[in-house]
């Protein structure tokens, strides 16, 4: 009984050092559900899509570009919803950065898709700047992380 109260006691410690160590943007707002996990949680799962997109525009699988642009879309507005001090402004240039590519990709313009994607990419770069963990540097990907999934055009 001694052991895991020890164990307990020294958990607490930990966690209460992890949690002061923390920068108020990446901390959950008080009274949200336990079911909204960490900033850096979602940033991860908005990384996922942000590789799938470049995968599929890449790939001229519109109809998936779409899909993970406005999947990539809901994700940023529920960070911005949901979590303090991200700066209006970085997410004003995202939402636009986002809307020009998303117009790229629906015209089905490969040409536009390229540099708009890349305009995305520097726009969550200035925001993780101004949010103060520019160590976090998002790159166009060189290959898929996902082996699992095809990125070519389903067939008609």
């Amino acid at each position: 009984m001694r052991r895991v109260l020890c164990a307990a006691a020294l958990a607490a410690c930990f966690t209460a050092s992890a949690n002061s160590q923390q920068s108020d943007f990446a901390q959950r707002p008080d009274g949200h559900p336990p079911s909204v996990g960490p900033l850096g949680d979602m940033m991860i799962s908005i990384l996922d899509r942000h590789a799938v997109l470049w995968m599929a525009g890449v790939s001229n699988n519109w109809p998936l570009a779409e899909y993970e642009a406005r999947q990539l879309q809901t994700r940023l507005m529920d960070a911005a919803q949901i979590y303090r001090n991200i700066p209006v402004e970085t997410v004003s240039a995202a939402t636009k950065a986002l809307d020009e590519l998303t117009n790229a990709i629906t015209t089905k313009n490969k040409a536009q898709f390229a540099p708009r994607f890349l305009h995305l990419t520097r726009t969550c770069n200035a925001c993780h700047v101004s949010a103060g963990v520019g160590f976090v540097v998002i790159e166009t990907p060189r290959t898929s992380p996902f082996t699992n999934q095809s990125f070519a055009p389903a067939p008609r």
